[in-house]
């Protein structure tokens, strides 16, 4: 039965933000809550009698609408002598007219005991005559001894809230900030996430507990340096402050503060041992776009605020973690999003997240014990800690097995009120590499402690702070890598916290501690540590365990009077020899404010005021008394006192720094350093002290590597080995060890995952470094495959916004080619035209960069991932015209050459010539897994036949004009831009792209996936797993030849639809009033057009001169520039000028302005009625105004809009009509274009024909009037614009995409140039100096001499065949010299079935002098030191000579053929692995080594190799990890076999 309605209204509540909350003072809001009149039952209820108040909770309907029921009813008793409470353990409700008659059984527990009795209670609630509910409540309690005790007592309800709680908020800054929040603003969320606007106080309110902002006594803090990262000891000193002058029970303090002294806290609870307050830091990275006006950035960082300020206002009231009730997956307030995440995956936190506490924290705030929920009650540990030791993990839990975790003492005996310490080790045990996170602070709940104290009891060590923060993930890798470490240690330090001193019992103690991420559950080993009694005078232990002085430690030395007894006995027992070690360890503790200019806190009682000064500390005093303890730990030399010298001696640099002695500072870091490498202490840990070194000093901001640099290792990093039988589960399903292919819709499909993951780690932590660092991770954990992570981390950079705004690109090649002259005599283009000649341009970097590119912009798998859209608008037909525009760059340069155009690929053909790009491409660790694609091979008949039914639908749909599929039906028609409802993303043309490429599988059923299939099969065809051919990668696969060939069949398909007659072009409508001729067209190396092209006849309104001479431009093809390059083509500058004049007879054009879009291609003068062959090179928009005839238009081939831009080019032009693009920055999308050192062929060394050809069209039809013919940046042409539609309607290469029609009848390129006014074509010429090669000089005609003839029984070093100096040779060409070290693969020998139980080794060597020299000495062999590029000692004193032509030291060699050495004979063991190394004095080309499991390293500058002969993981040795696979060990044989 519902309760009868009062006839009074509710009265409005107010609040700051909404009306969600409220914001009045104490006594306001009970004079208002005293006449509300609330409908139903649930709510507050309180009474009085006798100097005893009573407060009661009923809670069995809908205190407001959508709030939980949770029927229950509880209350507390308000005496003298104590608070006591109680909670319905059942309940009954009867109701009959209107009256509820509540009872059930209850527990009576007095404030935080945890022993209560047991009583009976009968409520019963009536409506009263004034409207307001009234209780009448009999309480029979039993008690000890079988005594009942009675109590009966009324109460009124004066609130619909279970829980009334104020809040002060001081805050730093202009303004309070707290902010609302649309519960849809940000797009990871539930799908059923009601929308709604919150404010921080709004989660309470949800729950029943009312949140009334104190506005009279929230102050702002006039801090005079907010730069200065606050620290535990201010704000604890401000809290108690704030504690001092409003000791309301029910009032929090919430201090906004800039930043905390951990950049990495975001929030935290820092008073003692009663929580009155927290901070939250509005620097944090988390919080810091709340002001943005990215509505996207400051809807997320505004939600982090939220979820921040109710999850510490929460433990404030007491609520512990979900995970210490071990609730491991919550997604309520009180969870960490960075722990869920963990368990589950990135970003999942917010995608279940419906701001709401959960079942168990909702019954805590609305009934839990006064004593519990209270402000400052009691201390949290009593509802939050744990009271036995913690289980070690379920022995089958391979997460935990991959973990060690060791505590380790500085030492097990300690006397009262010492500090103990002890090293606490996370470590790596896994073969694979680990991500942990590695805060192991006491206050991140990361690592948790325990002890067993000597009466038995167990205690969680619970300290005075916990932090809510940004997780300090780091890779662990396997034991003896090279790559990392495969450990982390912190020192730790227990002493004192909310539980008191733990240590203060003399006895034994057992320690043990866990470390919890929410992936990973480790357990230690059990330390025992013993407490000797204090032995000198017997008062100090009773002065010293205080709580005073537990504050003051614990804080870092505060520096307010109060503590002044605490500084005073420290001082005096330190004056003692004795006590300097210890007490040395405290004044280290106590000196963090000292070493810095930390704030000076001056209270105002008279006014109420928090006062702060600037208070240069004493510094003097922090080098004093370390001073000892300093020299102690120099002197020490123990391994477990590292971290305390360590940090002593940071902590005196500070100090010398504050006072302007830097030297001083130095020679203190710089002997700490001397001494821990003398230790042996790992580099990694020197460099770290090194670069806080310059932190301190103020050389340079601790910052991470350059974002882009860290893009180019993680893109750089290579697995080499995987083992079938590892645990490690490879998340998206392609597995480890296969070469992930973007042209594969299968391998797209598994990226996204993975993609995706990068992305809502980018948007969960706003950290584009953090979001970096996970995606190495997920490569280097095994994770996913590292290709593909390569692939997902270049999709993110490309379109993601976080990665626009640091700037990042997409990794390419920037690096200065090694190739040296003796390359490109390989290829001199003399003689008979060969295909060779081309590779300079197939494997050009910027060339090969814009292909890869282009498909990271518009990429297969879509942008689901970003966007939720499948593909960017019109991504087919730019599909189609991106590859037709490549292949017409192509062909005009293979002619240059006297090459034939390139010839379509035919299924049943054998391939003849293969691929092989060189070895600085092979050998080039990026590229391991990439291989030669070997000549002679042929489609497999079952692919041929599929490919030709494929090709057969798609023909069949061309000819009936449909493209239909069973969910899909698209209609060939012809359609022009002019008809302004025309919609050109729904072309045909643009579907029929989507077709071919297979980018969806609307198709892909009916039509396959012709291009992508084939560069999958090319990519595969004579390879082994894991190994690829260049193309079944966007990166490399334009290197290879057949590429051209393949798309040149791919665009015959194409080519029949845009030759179908149904699709020609009408060049008549839509043209706007303007004329211009061929010789309004000229193009020249020169800035100024040529002698009278201005010249303007206003009389006869025409132009005066039109006769001009054809102009020549200039290109160079020059050395490589980058690695991997044969050659670098380039174009001087030049600039096309274009004369315009309105129609004469159209004068009503001349009142208003006419925008125009000007269209700009070229092509070889020969192939000019070929429309596939024109090479676009601009589009832009031009606006000739109003009232103006006529026009000169002069653009750079710096402002094209196909190119790709590059910082600083782009400069704006003179003239405002002209849409020039002014690209200062370069990112992700920007990257899309065509590179501008081939904007122009390379032309013919006396010069080729060409013309140009430009188009003007109508600006209002190609925009619908909308948008300029422009793109922010990129090419426009090549990648549209980002983040809009294609910004021209009209078909991609108009006018030249169809066939072309002029009042009815088709007509060619030249005839439409000549009829139509709005077009126009004239002549140039491009001519090329080829400067690679100098004039060769005559040789003698070398002497004939045998080709060495390989060992039948070489086993691991084989020759392939590749071009040589003019003839086919088994070399290959480097420059490399110095020393080298080759690991031979014991393992791999032994699968030879060779080795006796001892056996010997046979090597030869094999080169080409560069200069008729091939000199080797210093040959050793030497067993290798397991993972290092060590040799064991005694083994590295085995030399051998290495001998031609049976003993000759130094032979010349033939610089066409090469020599073999005499074979070198060494004892080896089976199945070890071991290292040869030798010096190479000469470089020259070596033979190309076939087998993947060797590897070498070279030391670049061998002159002073001996002295790293025994370390060549020494830092200061270069060492780099050189080859994939060893050219100069030929060939190998074990026991004559």
């Amino acid at each position: 039965m519902m309760p009868r309605r009062s006839k009074r209204k509710g009265t409005a509540v107010k609040g700051h933000a909404t009306k969600k909350s409220r914001e009045d003072s104490d006594e306001d809001m009970e004079a208002e809550d005293s006449t509300e009149v609330m409908n139903p039952v649930s709510g507050s209820y309180r009474g009085e009698k006798e100097g005893v108040n009573y407060e009661l909770r009923i809670d069995i309907d809908e205190s407001s609408p959508g709030v939980v029921v949770l029927n229950v009813v509880s209350g507390d008793i308000v005496r003298v002598d104590g608070v006591f409470s109680f909670q319905s353990l059942t309940l009954r409700k009867d109701v009959a007219d209107d009256v509820y008659t509540l009872s059930g059984q209850t527990v009576v527990y007095k404030g935080t005991e945890d022993n209560g009795n047991t009583a009976k209670f009968t409520i019963r609630v009536a409506l009263g005559n004034n409207g307001v509910w009234a209780a009448h409540v009999h309480l029979e309690e039993l008690r000890q001894g079988g005594h009942r005790h009675k109590l009966e007592y009324d109460c009124v309800k004066y609130s619909k809230y279970f829980r009334h709680v104020t809040v002060d908020v001081d805050y730093y800054g202009d303004e309070l900030v707290l902010p609302e929040f649309d519960t849809h603003s940000c797009p990871d969320r539930p799908p059923d996430l009601p929308k709604r606007i919150i404010t921080p106080f709004t989660p309470y309110e949800d729950v029943g507990v009312q949140m009334t902002l104190n506005r009279a006594n929230s102050t702002q803090i006039e801090d005079p340096d907010p730069t200065n990262p606050w620290t535990l000891a201010e704000l604890s000193t401000a809290m108690t402050f704030h504690q001092n002058i409003n000791p309301n029970t029910w009032n929090i303090w919430v201090f906004l503060a800039s930043a905390y002294r951990n950049p990495r806290v975001g929030g935290m609870m820092f008073d003692k041992k009663q929580r009155k307050g927290c901070a939250i830091f509005l620097d944090h990275v988390w919080h810091k776009d709340m002001k943005s006006n990215n509505p996207t950035l400051k809807a997320k960082a505004t939600r982090k605020f939220i979820h921040t300020f109710v999850h510490e206002v929460g433990h404030v009231l007491n609520l512990p973690h979900p995970f210490d009730q071990n609730i491991l997956n919550s997604t309520s307030f009180m969870n960490y999003d960075w722990r869920y995440n963990n368990r589950n995956s990135p970003g999942a936190y917010f995608r279940n997240f419906y701001y709401k506490f959960d079942d168990f924290e909702t019954k805590f705030l609305r009934h839990g014990r006064q004593d519990f929920v209270k402000p400052g009650a009691c201390s949290w540990a009593k509802q939050k800690r744990n009271t036995a030791m913690p289980a070690d993990p379920d022995t089958d839990d391979r997460w935990a097995k991959r973990l060690q975790l060791k505590i380790t003492p500085e030492k097990t005996t300690y006397k009262q009120m010492e500090v103990v310490s002890f090293v606490v080790q996370l470590k790596n045990v896994h073969k694979s590499v680990v991500y942990v996170d590695t805060r192991f602070d006491l206050s991140t709940d990361t690592v948790k402690f325990f002890l067993v104290s000597p009466n038995g009891t167990v205690v969680e060590v619970d300290p005075m702070e916990y932090e809510i923060g940004s997780t300090n993930m780091k890779l662990l890798f396997p034991s003896g890598s090279t790559e990392g470490p495969d450990r982390h240690s912190e020192l730790i330090r227990i002493l004192y916290g909310k539980g008191g001193f733990y240590f203060q019992e003399i006895g034994k103690y057992q320690l043990k501690a866990v470390y919890e991420s929410g992936q990973f559950y480790v357990t230690s080993n059990l330390l025992e540590i013993t407490i000797h009694p204090w032995t000198g005078n017997a008062g100090i232990p009773q002065r010293f365990f205080t709580e005073k002085m537990g504050d003051y430690i614990t804080l870092g030395g505060p520096l307010e009077s109060e503590y002044k007894e605490c500084r005073a006995l420290l001082d005096s027992l330190l004056a003692s020899p004795q006590n300097k070690d210890w007490i040395g360890v405290l004044k280290v503790l106590t000196s963090e404010n000292a070493s810095k200019q930390a704030r000076q806190m001056k209270l105002d009682k008279s006014h109420g005021k928090l006062g702060i000064t600037s208070h240069d500390a004493a510094n003097n005093d922090v080098l004093q008394s370390t001073k000892d303890t300093l020299k102690r730990l120099h002197a020490s030399g123990a391994p477990g006192e590292n971290m305390l010298y360590e940090e002593v001696t940071k902590l005196r640099a500070r100090a010398y720094v504050n006072l302007g002695k830097v030297d001083e500072a130095q020679k203190e870091v710089e002997q700490l350093v001397y001494d821990l490498q003398s230790r042996k202490v790992k580099p990694f840990v020197i460099q770290n002290i090194l670069d806080d070194w310059k932190v301190i000093k103020g050389e340079e901001a601790k910052a991470p590597k350059g974002l882009q640099d860290r893009v180019n290792e993680i893109m750089k990093w290579t697995k080499e080995d995987y083992n079938d039988d590892d645990e490690e589960d490879e998340e998206s399903g392609l597995g480890h060890g296969i070469f992930f292919s973007a042209f594969s819709p299968e391998h797209q499909r598994a990226s996204s995952n993975c993609v995706q993951q990068i992305v809502n780690v980018a948007e969960d932590t706003n950290d584009i470094s953090y979001t970096l660092e996970y995606a190495d991770a997920m490569q280097k954990t095994g994770k996913y495959n590292f290709l593909l992570v390569h692939y997902a981390l270049n999709v993110f950079i490309t379109h993601h916004p976080l990665a626009r705004r640091a700037g990042l690109r997409v990794s390419e090649i920037t690096e200065s080619s090694t190739m040296d002259q003796s390359t490109f005599a390989m290829v001199e283009h003399i003689g008979e035209p060969q295909e060779i000649w081309m590779d300079y341009w197939r494997n050009d970097a910027d060339f090969t960069f814009h292909h890869e590119h282009w498909h990271l912009v518009y990429r297969g798998g879509g942008l689901q991932e970003f966007s939720g859209q499948k593909h960017i608008d019109r991504q087919g037909e730019l599909f189609g015209y991106m590859h037709r525009q490549m292949l017409a760059r192509y062909n005009a340069e293979r002619q240059s050459w006297g090459l034939d155009v390139v010839k379509a690929y035919n299924y049943d053909e054998i391939e003849p010539l293969g691929c092989d790009v060189g070895e600085e491409f092979h050998s080039d660790p990026r590229n391991s897994y990439m291989k030669p694609r070997p000549p002679g091979k042929k489609w497999e008949g079952s692919y041929v036949e599929q490919f030709r039914n494929w090709e057969f639908k798609l023909k069949e749909a061309i000819q009936n004009g449909q493209l239909t599929t069973e969910l899909f039906d698209a209609v060939l028609e012809n359609r022009d831009a002019s008809d302004l409802d025309y919609n050109p993303r729904k072309g045909f043309a643009n579907y029929w792209g989507h077709a071919i490429e297979n980018t969806s599988s609307t198709f892909s059923n009916d039509y396959g996936g012709i291009h992508n299939y084939g560069h999958s099969i090319f990519g595969s065809i004579g390879q082994r797993r894991p190994y690829s051919s260049y193309m079944n990668s966007t990166a490399t696969a334009v290197r290879d030849s057949i590429f051209f060939r393949w798309h040149t069949h791919v665009e015959t398909l194409l080519d029949q639809l845009l030759s179908h007659d149904k699709y020609k072009t009408d060049l008549q409508l839509g043209t706007p009033s303007i004329i211009l001729s061929s010789s309004d067209v000229y193009i020249s190396k020169s800035n100024e057009p040529p002698k009278g092209f201005l010249d303007w006849s206003e009389k006869g309104k025409i132009w005066v001169n039109n006769k001009f001479d054809a102009s020549t431009l200039t290109t160079t093809l020059g050395l490589p520039e980058k690695k991997f390059e044969w050659g670098k083509l380039r174009h001087d500058g030049y600039t096309y000028h274009i004369r315009l004049m309105r129609h004469p007879e159209k004068q009503y054009d001349r009142r208003k302005d006419l925008a125009l879009t000007m269209r700009v291609f070229i092509c070889p003068t020969k192939c000019v009625e070929q429309r596939q062959r024109w090479i676009e090179i601009d589009k832009f928009k031009y606006v000739l105004k109003r009232g103006q005839q006529y026009a000169v238009v002069s653009r750079k081939d710096t402002h094209s809009t196909v190119i790709r831009r590059r910082e600083g080019e782009g400069a704006p032009t003179d003239d405002p009509e002209i849409d020039v693009p002014n690209i200062l920055t370069v990112d992700g999308f920007c990257e899309c274009g065509w590179p501008h050192n081939m904007l122009l062929p390379r032309g013919t060394a006396g010069g080729e024909d060409y013309s140009i050809l430009v188009c003007v069209t109508d600006n209002t039809i190609d925009t619908g009037d909308k948008e300029s013919i422009r793109s922010k940046c990129g090419s426009l042409s090549y990648c549209g614009a980002r983040d809009k539609r294609y910004p021209d309607r009209r078909m991609m290469g108009y006018p030249l995409a169809t066939k072309m029609m002029v009042d009815g009848k088709d007509v060619s390129v030249s005839e439409a140039a000549r009829i139509l006014d709005n077009m126009a074509m004239s002549s140039f010429k491009i001519q090329n100096k080829d400067v690679r090669f100098p004039q060769p000089e005559p040789e003698p005609e070398p002497e004939p001499e045998p080709e060495p003839v390989p060992d039948r029984n070489a086993i691991a070093w084989l020759s392939n065949k590749q071009v040589g100096q003019g003839e086919m040779s088994a070399f290959r060409s480097s420059k490399w010299s110095g020393r080298f070290r080759v690991l031979i693969d014991g393992d791999y020998i032994k699968t030879t079935n060779a080795f006796a139980d001892v056996g010997y080794m046979e090597l030869r060597f094999q080169g080409r002098g560069k200069d008729g020299e091939y000199t080797l000495a210093n040959v050793t062999i030497a067993e290798r030191i397991p993972n290092t590029l060590n040799v064991v000692d005694n083994d590295v004193t085995r030399p051998a000579d290495v001998t031609f032509n049976k003993g000759e030291k130094i032979t010349a060699v033939n610089p066409w053929k090469g020599v073999v050495s005499d074979p070198v004979k060494f004892v080896v063991q089976p199945g070890k692995d071991y290292f040869v190394t030798f010096t190479l004095d000469s470089p020259g080309c070596y033979t190309n080594g076939s087998n993947p499991r060797v590897s070498s390293w070279l030391i670049r500058d061998p002159k002073g190799y001996a002295q790293h002969e025994l370390n060549w993981d020494d830092p200061a040795v270069k060492t780099d990890r050189y080859l994939a696979s060893i050219y100069c060990l030929e060939q190998m044989k074990v026991n004559d076999e």
